[in-house]
């Protein structure tokens, strides 16, 4: 038997039980695409992420959805950046190897904070009654037309007018997988409404034909401050709130300096390790 050890952990937790799960292979060295793509199948967690050295950084993350590889994530990057740390692999200020390129992190206080790409963005096309109608709200619920925008992971991004409206959203799937798709396989969007410094959000994505929800998201977390920037709403501080819905309270801070430059962080909370054992030799 082949043996990898791994893990777990809640990224973006406020408490034991909250944040939002992942699994960590702290030596994927010999695992090839297709068993790490089964390992996240088999761990069925919104991602599993897998480490593998670097002559750039403290490591190199692959990390994995049940269905694909994702080039970058926010908790996966987040959480492996808390587990290295851990494990006396990083210092306090490093960096991360994605395949979106490097990312800077830092720790503080318990508090690991990302660096995210800039950002881009570009029009959707689709109006505010087709957007509402896909997302079970009314036209006057959404604020603008939504856009696509991407730290390094493309999202497709929908301001609400209001936190009820964020909390009231029910996707019809076939509508969501019609309208939100940036590729065949790939639905996702992203609901926000900010009010005195604290937003209120909530990511949908498409698994297996079914809309799911994720407790936590810090790419989308990035994106939301990469628009923000592009559309010169900085300097801010935002504490952002993710998961009321599915009860499970995921906490992430969001900072855009004057420059531009997006920042994204959380506390990881340690809740287990194990080995996985695969067969061969």
């Amino acid at each position: 038997m082949r043996s990898f050890s791994f893990q777990l952990v809640n990224v973006f937790a406020e408490s034991h039980f909250g944040g939002n799960p992942l699994a960590v292979f702290t030596d994927a060295e010999g695992l090839d695409d297709a068993t790490m793509q089964a390992i996240a199948r088999q761990f069925n967690l919104s991602e599993t992420v897998f480490l593998f050295p670097s002559g750039t950084a403290a490591a190199r993350l692959r990390i994995f959805t049940p269905s694909y590889e994702l080039p970058f994530a926010g908790h996966p990057t987040l959480g492996s950046a808390a587990v290295l740390h851990r494990l006396g692999r990083s210092g306090d200020d490093f960096v991360l190897e994605t395949n979106a390129g490097p990312i800077p992190l830092t720790q503080r206080d318990g508090v690991f904070t990302l660096q995210a790409n800039a950002a881009t963005a570009r029009p959707s096309g689709l109006s505010l009654a087709d957007t509402a109608e896909m997302l079970g709200l009314s036209a006057a619920d959404i604020v603008a037309a939504p856009e696509w925008v991407s730290t390094g992971s493309e999202q497709l991004l929908v301001r609400i007018a209001s936190r009820e409206a964020v909390q009231a959203a029910r996707p019809d799937p076939q509508l969501f997988m019609q309208r939100a798709t940036l590729h065949p396989g790939r639905s996702v969007a992203y609901l926000w409404y900010e009010n005195d410094n604290v937003a209120t959000v909530r990511l949908f994505f498409e698994q297996h034909g079914a809309v799911i929800e994720d407790p936590g998201t810090g790419s989308a977390c990035a994106n939301l401050g990469g628009w923000c920037a592009l559309n010169g709403h900085q300097p801010l501080a935002w504490r952002v709130e993710q998961g009321h819905a599915i009860d499970r309270l995921n906490v992430l801070e969001l900072t855009v300096s004057a420059a531009g430059e997006v920042r994204v962080g959380g506390r990881v909370i340690f809740v287990g390790s194990g080995v996985f054992e695969l067969p061969g030799s």
